[in-house]
């Protein structure tokens, strides 16, 4: 029973810490430069495109009102997914 609240304690400092002190020893890797981030984020675009579902222009952030067309989504994904590819 001694052995529990030592363990509450033991828990609320390393959760107090958050990731920064995990990224600043290395045990984590932080999210990259800007340029690897954003090219992340064309990829992997969480917003619907309009030739698949509803055109709602106002959910997309104005630098990505334009979504990439068709035929270099399907060159990046075979680039990305090679393991996908026919």
């Amino acid at each position: 029973m001694k052995s529990l609240p030592s363990l509450i304690v033991i828990a609320l400092v390393l959760c107090s810490g958050g990731c920064q002190a995990m990224v600043d020893r290395g045990w984590i890797a932080p999210p990259g430069p800007m340029n690897y981030q954003q090219a992340n984020a064309i990829v992997h675009d969480p917003f619907p495109l309009p030739d698949i579902g509803p055109d709602d222009r106002s959910m997309r952030p104005p630098d990505y009102q334009n979504p990439i067309a068709l035929p270099v989504r399907n060159q990046m994904k075979n680039q990305v997914t090679p393991w996908l590819a026919p």
